[in-house]
This record gives structure tokens, sequence and C-alpha cells, in this order.
């Protein structure tokens, strides 16, 4: 996040010059979205068992920066996407086949993507679809699951990867809004904790296009 929030300073001077600009090599879209998630149910596996866990839905936020370039016909371009949101796991605790009640913590989800997509070169109306891989962040925050030796904050790093499609309608030449669903994977292992986390996403977000 840091390192986007970066890019974003170092581009912001930039912008009338790539605007003037951007008819010789192509389309430089910007665009911040909010997002709902809709997780799976999977097994989680627990300090030597393996569980149903229910993963609780959440709300979040995103940014997203596109370069469509002219040889492409400004249908094929490549995005950096860094997106956030909340949620929860619960599953019923039984470390080594012990009872001890429900398991249970506070999740955030962080995301860095590279997409590939494919669009419709419409005047309008822009039709799209693509796929995107990255690194992606699961961090329990505040757990509660007796057996393990449980920190305030604990964070999985994981390879992810995600399939995508939405439709951008521009509202004048410079501004669209989109909307866009996606689907996402990524496998998370914490200390004696490990999930393989699957969640669909609902996009809506406005943008600028240069």
């Amino acid at each position: 996040m840091r390192l986007l929030v970066f890019v974003i300073m170092l581009l912001v001077p930039l912008w009338t010059p790539l605007s003037g600009r951007s008819a010789e090599f192509g389309d430089i879209d910007v665009s911040v979205y909010m997002l709902g998630s809709w997780p799976h149910d999977q097994n989680l596996y627990n300090q030597g068992t393996t569980v149903p866990a229910s993963i609780q839905q959440g709300v979040g936020a995103g940014i997203k920066i596109g370069l469509f370039p002219y040889f492409t016909k400004r249908v094929v371009g490549i995005e950096l996407d860094s997106f956030g949101h909340g949620g929860a796991l619960s599953f019923l605790n039984n470390p080594n086949g012990h009872n001890s009640g429900i398991g249970r913590s506070d999740m955030l989800v962080l995301n860095t993507m590279f997409n590939l997509v494919l669009r419709y070169p419409g005047e309008v109306v822009m039709p799209y679809v693509g796929i995107g891989a990255g690194w992606s962040h699961g961090i329990l925050l505040n757990p509660n699951i007796q057996g393990r030796a449980d920190k305030d904050f604990d964070s999985a790093r994981a390879f992810g990867h995600q399939y995508l499609a939405g439709v951008r309608a521009m509202v004048s030449p410079k501004v669209f809004i989109f909307g866009e669903y996606r689907y996402f994977s990524a496998n998370y292992h914490w200390e004696g904790l490990a999930v393989d986390f699957r969640a669909h996403y609902g996009l809506f977000g406005v943008g600028l296009h240069f």
C-alpha cells in the first residue's frame, strides 16, 4: 500500500502532460472503488484437526491504475490493483481432538495484484474481462483460539489470483464509473492454523481517464 501511494504521488504532477500525450501511446485509467466480499465456507486446519469453518462477509475498498497501450489498439492492458477488506473466522475448536468450544478471529485481507485485462473498445460502454495474480496478506486480529499461542496480530503471506469481469461507462470525456465481479483465491498458513480462502467480490467505482 505504501508503494502504491508513493507511485501515485509521483504521477500526480504528470497528469496534465500525460493527458495531452495519451493519444500517442495509449490510455491511462486511475480509479477507486468500494467492494463487498462473499467468502466460501471452507474446511480449516487447526492444530492437528481439520474442521468446518465459517468465514463472514466483509466490506472494503481499493485503487487501481491501468495502462492500455496504443500497440494493442487500447484493447489489451495491464493494471496495478491494490485492495483490502474485513471479515471474520469462526469454527469448532478441537485442537488435537479435544473440544475447546468455538475458535474466533477477526480477519483482514490485503491484496496487491497485477491484472491482464481484455476490453471491448466501445466509446461509451466498455465491457471487459481479465485475470490477475500477486501477493495477498491474510491477517488475524485479536484471535481467540484455545490451545494456540495467540497473538493480537498474526499475518500470513500467500500467492493469490483472481478472475474478473465488468462494465465501464463514460459519464464525461474524462470520468467513468464501473461495476465489476471478481473471484479470488489464496491459501493462508498461520502457525498451527490454515485455510484455503475463496471469495466472490462485487465492486462499484469511479475513475479518471487520460
